[in-house]
């Protein structure tokens, strides 16, 4: 009758430490888990002023200003000078001669243009408000290279060619932050654009023995592809 009496006791104390063990052992997880939740990096600025020294190497200077206009979205619109004959600036390259005016030739001379862009920017990651981490960025651009033509003789008066580039891309890129106020800016992207050229060549006319020179303006339109790369510095500001 004792070890029946012992058995059951033994029994129901069983039955309760293992309760109270499933029970710490809920409230345990439960703890671990609270504290596995990642707050939202908020942000400590709510515009950057930025600088895109990579863009002189296709002849820009390039300014521009990021907005927070929403807890992941911002806006963002550039605008500076471009400075025709950089070599990788698309304008038809260098100094060039005209090999087609016998005994002379053309000189193509450096000029001053203006580029804007105006672009939306989307932040998709859910740990971090906008201006922070990666970015989805649809932008709309307009550039114009201006530059000089000159004939070497000094017979005719100089003209202005210019070419005129319409473009819409999507950027991707990542923003980061070296201080509070300090960022890096890195994005590339793809696009279409239409292209306008604009320029003068060197044609002659002969008439009772006699030859006359003048410009002969040419122009000529095209869509082509737009690739965007770089890297942004920006000083943030609240």
């Amino acid at each position: 009758m004792k070890k029946k009496a012992l058995s059951t006791i033994a029994a129901v104390l069983v039955v309760v430490f293992s309760g109270l063990a499933q029970d710490d052992f809920i409230v345990i997880q439960q703890s671990s888990r609270k504290r596995g939740e990642k707050k939202i990096r908020l942000n400590d600025n709510i515009g950057v002023v930025k600088f895109t020294p990579t863009q002189m190497l296709v002849g820009e200077i390039n300014f521009s200003y990021e907005r927070q206009i929403s807890k992941q979205s911002s806006f963002e619109i550039g605008l500076g000078p471009t400075i025709s004959n950089i070599a990788l600036g698309g304008n038809g390259g260098n100094h060039y001669i005209d090999p087609y005016y016998g005994g002379g030739g053309t000189y193509q001379t450096s000029g001053v243009g203006f580029f804007a862009e105006a672009g939306y920017r989307f932040y998709p990651l859910d740990e971090t408000e906008a201006l922070n981490r990666f970015y989805l960025s649809p932008i709309f651009r307009v550039r114009q290279k201006n530059y000089g033509l000159r004939d070497i003789s000094g017979m005719l008066p100089d003209k202005q060619g210019s070419q005129l580039l319409t473009s819409f891309a999507l950027n991707f890129g990542y923003q980061m932050w070296l201080s509070k106020s300090f960022s890096f800016d890195f994005f590339t992207g793809l696009g279409i654009g239409q292209q306008q050229d604009n320029s003068y060549f060197q044609a002659s006319e002969y008439a009772n023995n006699t030859y006359t020179y003048k410009w002969q303006p040419t122009s000529n339109s095209y869509a082509r592809y737009v690739f965007n790369f770089g890297m942004k510095v920006g000083i943030g500001h609240k």
